[in-house]
């Protein structure tokens, strides 16, 4: 049966829609398959799972603010419940507070008992307007309310290190090293910055020879790393909430006025400068920001101000120290993509960058190593941090071959008219006994795509639009 749709568009939609809303999947799985799985179809009902998934906010994320944590009333307890008005996304459910405090009095570097703990640090708002903020901790709840993809979480093992004054010093003096160290400074901009280190990675597959480039292979790929990066950063947080540990940049200031030879605030200096210990930061870039103010004038011209200003855009974090979320998302990046080149017969993926990086294990090692360059953890939290996601890149592999289900994507719908390519036609050769018109129209037919692949290919990117805001809300 041929399906054009060009007159059935709108009620085929509305009767997915239907069906959809009503809860008859067996009936949508009738229209698919009577319709021979027609991209329009498959558009509609991406489409649709897409908007479903969207208005979904019982995954634990709390996306919409619409819970908060409070006392219910009815049922004498403590939890999550409904939140009336003004309502925070991705806010706490449950009911997770810093409790961290510095020793005031007594040994200034005998960090025990609650100084042990998180302490939010100050940041300003806005520049140079004498505006500041203390952090609040950002998703503290979702390594318990948030379900995994591919696994349960693996528990984050108490950090093997007491000596808070020792770990410090060695902080101070990884942040040293940095200060003259234009390549280590290049490596913790990169390596700060995920979405970078996501799409290098991606990039170094898709650039091998032998990948296949479609677009459900490209789909496939980026679901793939989407498991592994979610699920990476759940057991991460697990650990991080667990513990509840301190950052270095607290530990340090608590040493008020003693001098320390370090990493003097300034990204674009290139020595390490004495400073007092109240006055330290972790790395920071300086970039410089433009503000255009434009003023019309009584002739009708317009004067133009520039003035140049000065923000830190390297963080320290919101959130406690240990493990290190970077070096469990970069090792699960670095997993998958060894796991996928060697699953479909890649060579090994290799990242360009002015320094060296080998292979893929190095990603994963220099990524967690640019965190001790910077200052912005402790030792025992970079092998924390490849400790919880061993294995995950595999799986993350694993599941995309479930879902691919062994097709090698022959059946193609060809661009501009809207029918199948016959299963026996992979060269082009075609057994369609109205085969040379369906090429005669195939030559004739506009550039563009046909309406019905547009509408499988807008559905396809949502979701992976969908499935990258994950990894990017957090």
């Amino acid at each position: 049966m041929d399906l054009w749709y060009e007159d059935l568009r709108d009620a085929r939609y509305a009767d997915f829609r239907l069906a959809w809303d009503s809860g008859n999947y067996d009936d949508i799985n009738a229209m698919i398959v009577a319709e021979n799985y027609h991209p329009f179809a498959i558009g509609h009902l991406v489409a649709l799972e897409v908007e479903s998934l969207s208005k979904n906010n019982n995954d634990g994320w709390n996306r919409d603010g619409s819970h908060t944590y409070g006392y219910n009333e009815e049922e004498d307890t403590w939890g999550a419940i409904p939140c009336s008005t003004n309502c925070a996304p991705f806010s706490d459910t449950t009911g997770y507070k810093p409790i961290g405090t510095t020793n005031v009095q007594g040994d200034k570097y005998n960090v025990t008992g609650l100084a042990q703990r998180w302490q939010p640090l100050r940041e300003q708002r806005g520049v140079g307007i004498g505006s500041y903020v203390h952090q609040v901790h950002i998703t503290p709840h979702i390594g318990y309310t948030v379900k995994p993809k591919l696994r349960s979480l693996i528990e984050t093992e108490a950090p093997t290190y007491t000596a808070y004054h020792e770990e410090a010093l060695s902080v101070v003096e990884q942040l040293r090293l940095t200060a003259g160290n234009e390549t280590r400074k290049a490596m913790v901009e990169f390596y700060d910055d995920k979405g970078q280190v996501r799409s290098s990675v991606i990039r170094s597959i898709t650039s091998l020879g032998g990948f296949d480039g479609s677009l459900e292979d490209t789909l496939l790929l980026l679901h793939g790393i989407d498991l592994v990066e979610h699920d990476a950063l759940l057991s991460a947080w697990r650990g991080k909430v667990k513990y509840d540990l301190v950052r270095p940049t607290t530990v340090i200031r608590q040493w008020g006025n003693d001098e320390i030879d370090t990493f003097g605030g300034d990204f674009s200096e290139t020595e390490s400068k004495v400073i007092k210990a109240k006055d330290f930061e972790a790395v920071s870039l300086v970039l410089l920001y433009i503000y255009i103010y434009s003023f019309i004038s009584f002739i009708l011209c317009s004067y133009v101000y520039f003035y140049l200003q000065t923000i830190q855009v390297i963080r320290v974090m919101p959130h406690s120290e240990y493990p290190s979320g970077s070096a469990s998302i970069c090792k699960a990046y670095a997993d998958f993509a060894r796991a996928y080149t060697e699953g479909v017969g890649l060579g090994e993926p290799v990242v360009k960058k002015p320094w060296d990086i080998p292979d893929m294990e190095a990603i994963g090692l220099q990524c967690g190593e640019s965190r001790l360059w910077g200052g912005m953890h402790f030792s025992a939290s970079i092998p924390a941090g490849y400790k919880i996601v061993e294995g995950m890149g595999k799986l993350g592999y694993n599941r995309m071959k479930e879902i691919r289900n062994g097709s090698n994507f022959t059946s193609k719908w060809q661009k501009g008219i809207g029918r199948r390519r016959p299963n026996n036609s992979l060269c082009g050769q075609r057994t369609d006994s109205n085969n040379a018109v369906m090429e005669e129209k195939a030559r004739a037919a506009p550039a563009e795509v046909s309406s019905s692949e547009q509408i499988y290919l807008r559905s396809s990117l949502q979701v992976y639009l969908m499935s990258a805001l994950v990894w990017f809300c957090f």
